[in-house]
C-alpha cells in the first residue's frame, strides 16, 4: 500500500513538472517572439528613416543638376562652403571671464583631455572659440592620414574596437572606465557613428578628438554613414549644435563637415583584420578605395548645404557623386551581410547592399584577411 503512494506521488510530481516545463517553454516562446517582433519593427523604422533620408538626397542631387546655373557674380576660385561661412577668426572671438569651463592650448596635452572629461561629467559646454580651434586642428592631422590605416600589435597586446556611439557620452565614459583612457599603450579604434540619436555627440566628438590630436598614433577614426551633413539634419546632430552653440553654430557645422569628409575610410591590423562601419560589396576594391581623394567623394553631404536656403550651392560638388568612386564609399558605409550567398541591393536601407558570405570569402582571399569586423546594426544582447 506504501509503495503504491509513492507512486502515485512521484506521478504527480512528473505531471506537474512536465506542466511547469511546458510553462516555461510557452513563456520563453512568446517573449522571444515579441523580442523579434520588436526589433524587426525598430530595423523597420530605422531603415525607413534612412531610405527616405536616401530619396531626399537623391532629389535634391536630381534638382541641383538640373534645375540650378552657376552665378557669375560669385568668386570661382572659392568653394561653396567658403562663399557660406567665411573660415572664422577665432581671435576675434572672446572668452569671457564669466565662462567655467576647459581653457584649451594648442598642442594639447592628456591633462587637456581629463579636464574636458571632468567638464563634461558636470554638463558644462567647451567654448565655441576652443571648439573651432579643435575641429581645426583635427583637420589638419586627418589630412596627413591615409584612406585605410594599417596597424600592427607588435609593440600592443590589444586593440580595442568600438562601435556606434551615437551621441551616448555615458558609452562612452563606460567604455574608458572598463578599458581605461587612450594611450601609447592602450590604443582604440572608434568605428564611425559618433553622432546623432543621442544628446551628446558634440561631446563626445570633442573627447575623440582631443584624444587624436594628443595619440595620433594609438586612436583611430573610420567614418561612418552618420558623419553626413544631411543625415545630420534628421537624426538630430544639426539641432543639437544649433542649439548648443547658438552664436557660431554654422560655422562648427561647416568646420565639421569638412572634418568628416577626412575621416579615414578602414583599418587593417597586422594585415589580417579589416575593420569598417558599413560592409563590403562584391566590387569592393581596398586598393582603389586607398587611392581616393576621399574629401572629394562625400556620401551625399554636399545636398544638404541647400537645406540652409543655399540657391546655387554644392552644383559642381554634387557631380562627383555620380562618379564610381562615390559607390564604392556608399557601400562600406551602408552595407550590411546577409546568410545568402551574392551581393544584392539593401532596399531597406536605401544605400549599400546585402553581401553574402561567398563575397567576403572572395575578399579575404584577393587580400590575405582573415576577419572583417564592422559595426552599423543594432545588436539587442549587445556585444562586449
Amino acid at each position: 500500500h506504501g509503495c503504491s503512494c509513492c507512486s502515485l506521488q512521484n506521478q504527480s510530481f512528473f505531471q506537474a513538472a512536465i506542466l511547469i516545463q511546458k510553462w516555461y517553454r510557452f513563456t520563453m516562446a512568446r517573449l522571444e517572439m515579441r523580442r523579434r517582433y520588436s526589433l524587426s519593427i525598430f530595423q523597420s523604422i530605422e531603415y525607413a528613416d534612412e531610405q527616405d533620408q536616401l530619396q531626399l538626397s537623391n532629389f535634391f542631387t536630381f534638382m541641383l543638376d538640373h534645375c540650378t546655373h552657376p552665378d557669375s557674380g560669385k568668386d570661382k576660385n572659392k568653394s561653396n562652403v567658403e562663399i557660406l561661412f567665411e573660415k572664422p577668426d577665432v581671435r576675434k572671438i572672446d572668452v569671457p571671464d564669466s565662462y567655467y569651463g576647459p581653457r584649451l592650448s594648442f598642442p594639447l596635452t592628456a591633462e587637456d583631455a581629463n579636464a574636458l572629461l571632468h567638464a563634461f561629467r558636470n554638463e558644462q559646454l567647451l567654448h565655441a572659440r576652443y571648439v573651432l580651434q579643435l575641429l581645426s586642428e583635427t583637420r589638419r592631422v586627418l589630412k596627413e592620414m591615409p584612406n585605410i590605416t594599417h596597424l600592427s600589435t607588435s609593440y600592443s597586446k590589444e586593440i580595442t574596437v568600438c562601435g556606434d556611439l551615437h551621441g551616448n557620452l555615458d558609452d562612452l565614459l563606460l567604455i574608458f572606465y572598463k578599458n581605461g583612457l587612450p594611450s601609447e599603450q592602450n590604443r582604440y579604434v572608434f568605428n564611425g557613428d559618433f553622432v546623432d540619436r543621442g544628446k551628446n555627440s558634440m561631446e563626445i566628438l570633442i573627447i575623440l578628438f582631443a584624444f587624436l590630436l594628443i595619440y595620433p598614433n594609438d586612436l583611430h577614426l573610420n567614418r561612418g554613414n552618420h558623419e553626413d551633413y544631411i543625415m545630420n539634419l534628421r537624426y538630430g546632430f544639426t539641432k543639437e549644435v544649433s542649439k548648443k552653440y547658438k552664436d557660431h553654430w554654422k560655422q562648427i557645422l561647416c568646420l565639421l563637415r569638412d572634418v568628416f569628409s577626412w575621416l579615414p575610410l578602414a583599418t587593417i591590423i597586422d594585415s589580417k583584420v579589416l575593420i569598417l562601419h558599413g560592409g563590403i560589396s562584391d566590387t569592393t576594391d581596398l586598393d582603389f578605395l586607398n587611392a581616393l581623394e576621399r574629401n572629394k567623394v562625400r556620401d551625399r553631404t554636399d545636398v544638404g548645404i541647400i537645406l540652409f536656403s543655399l540657391k546655387n550651392s554644392a552644383h559642381t560638388a554634387v557631380k562627383t557623386q555620380h562618379n564610381p568612386p562615390s559607390g564604392s564609399i556608399l557601400d562600406i558605409l551602408w552595407s550590411d551581410p546577409r546568410s545568402q550567398n551574392g551581393c544584392t541591393p539593401n532596399k531597406c536601407r536605401g544605400g549599400g547592399c546585402y553581401f553574402g558570405p561567398d563575397v567576403t570569402a572572395k575578399l579575404f582571399a584577393r587580400y590575405n584577411l582573415k576577419m572583417l569586423i564592422r559595426s552599423h546594426e543594432f545588436k539587442p544582447e549587445g556585444l562586449s
